[in-house]
């Protein structure tokens, strides 16, 4: 019931005074320090413009490591699930991405470091106003060579908690025929469009205009943290594969997810932020 409510409050105001009561709620925790790797995060940037690039967060052999974990983890598509499960060389021609499952890639050490890196962990406590929760990780691959772009490929706001934020990697190369991400600057805050439905680049941008419109074009192991109320879709790929790891971030679980928390090995990451993903 409190998921599809928070769904339905569309004015800013309404939102703003529900973020602060959700605050309120929320244990005040001390973060950890120094885990992981130095990175300087322009914080009145996601307020602003509703994303701020971290830039190179993971070297290329940062990257084939974790590749290599998760070669034989079987992708899904969370659109066509009488599909089943497939290996991520055996997609079905059909299929326009291919998730991992939450339950397998949590259990890989590096990308929980990446989810906890104390200073994109800070970065995203400054920008809720409080004590932050990792209410989803997920890793999918976008496919080339489909007519049509489909689902999340098209423009839309996530309105998964009242507020919330995620951070996005990028595992493989993404240049503009790859399937960048793509993000209206501004959109976060804007009071326009707020019906929750999927809209055209025309709708877009008869409200925005085409120059509020970026698109995320890096190389592999590029990062950066998004405000996805705000207006956003994976560009359909015409080229190449792209691979893609997303933490979110929020005030509170996402109503609808079934959260089954795995055991894993000692660690020092913090209780509280990942209660969800983590068995205690």
């Amino acid at each position: 019931m409190g998921f599809y409510f928070m769904r339905m409050i569309k004015a800013k105001y309404m939102r703003d005074f529900f973020v602060q009561k959700e605050i309120k709620k929320i244990p005040k925790i001390d973060l950890p320090k120094n885990n992981g790797k130095l990175v300087l995060i322009k914080n009145n940037e996601l307020n602003t413009k509703g994303y701020t690039e971290i830039g190179l967060f993971l070297s290329s052999e940062e990257i084939d490591n974790i590749l290599k974990k998760i070669t034989e983890f079987k992708c899904f598509d969370p659109f066509r699930k009488d599909l089943g499960e497939f290996k991520s060389n055996e997609i079905p021609a059909q299929v326009h991405v291919a998730n991992y499952r939450r339950k397998d890639i949590s259990g890989i050490k590096e990308l929980l470091d990446i989810a906890n890196n104390s200073d994109i962990l800070n970065a995203v406590k400054d920008f809720l106003g409080a004590t932050p929760t990792i209410s989803n990780i997920n890793m999918w691959w976008s496919i080339p060579g489909k007519e049509q772009a489909e689902q999340a490929q098209l423009f839309h706001r996530d309105v998964d908690d009242y507020k919330f934020c995620k951070l996005f990697v990028y595992l493989t190369d993404v240049e503009m025929e790859d399937g960048p991400h793509v993000y209206v600057e501004g959109s976060s805050s804007s009071p326009k469009l707020r019906k929750i439905k999927r809209y055209s680049d025309k709708e877009i941008i008869k409200v925005f205009g085409e120059k509020a419109i970026k698109h995320f074009i890096s190389p592999k192991g590029s990062a950066f943290l998004v405000d996805t109320y705000g207006f956003h879709k994976g560009l359909l790929p015409k080229q190449n594969k792209r691979l893609l790891f997303q933490v979110q971030y929020s005030l509170n679980p996402i109503g609808i997810e079934n959260y089954e928390p795995i055991a894993f090995e000692t660690h020092n990451y913090n209780k509280y932020v990942n209660r969800l993903i983590l068995k205690k």
